[in-house]
């Protein structure tokens, strides 16, 4: 009789060390172009299906919670069907440890979906506020020019952070190539506000003959949460 507690609590430890880790996390979603955000698409967890109603390729969604376990994250194109009748989809890994995942939905021609997707951490700890995150879907090596820093961005999909100081003003931003640096791609000047933080998407021009690039900035401002 002393050893029966004993043995159930044995039981209960190899119960709960045996089960799958399951997390409940808020996730943003933020499609890089209006097309996409026009579309019908929706995110599937172990749940079951939500579809995502209020996607805007200006600023993120709501925050949808989530569950992370057994059955992995995909998001749905409800308006492509495959051939067994369900709607296609597309993997959402997001990193251990993440607080506040935004996933980036971007352009793919040649997945089924139409789409493919990138997370980022969007917790102010890890994208504080005055800060410019550079996001590149281009096919090229880019080195960033802003105020008095520069540094190098991976080939897509990757991104850079440039933490800026001081007060409000203008700064000078530049983008060129890594093996070209003496020919500019981007230049302007932008307004730096400690306040705001902003997802600058950098894409390269479709149909144009020289490497232009476009750029889509998504402001964020701490004083208004927009």
């Amino acid at each position: 009789m002393t050893t029966r507690p004993f043995f159930f609590g044995i039981l209960v430890f190899a119960a709960l060390v045996s089960c799958d880790f399951v997390e409940a996390l808020p996730i943003r979603f933020l499609p890089l172009n209006d097309a996409i955000a026009a579309r019908s698409i929706g995110i599937e967890d172990e749940n079951g299906l939500t579809q995502l109603r209020d996607l805007n390729a200006k600023k993120r969604s709501k925050a949808y919670t989530c569950t992370i376990g057994d059955t992995p994250l995909a998001l749905l194109a409800l308006d492509r069907q495959r051939p067994n009748g369900k709607p296609s989809g597309v993997d959402v890994i997001i990193p251990a440890g993440m607080k506040s995942p935004l996933v980036l939905m971007i352009q793919d021609d040649e997945h089924a979906t139409g789409l493919s997707t990138f997370v980022t951490e969007d917790d102010v700890a890890a994208f504080a506020w005055g800060t410019l995150r550079f996001v590149n879907t281009t096919d090229m090596m880019l080195m960033i020019r802003c105020d008095k820093e520069t540094k190098p961005l991976a080939a897509a999909v990757s991104t850079i952070d440039i933490a800026l100081e001081g007060d409000s003003r203008n700064i000078g931003v530049q983008i060129f190539a890594e093996e070209k640096p003496d020919l500019i791609l981007f230049s302007a000047i932008w307004e730096y506000d400690p306040n705001i933080r902003k997802v600058v998407v950098i894409t390269a021009v479709d149909g144009s003959e020289s490497e232009e690039l476009a750029l889509e900035i998504i402001p964020q401002d701490q004083r208004t949460g927009n």
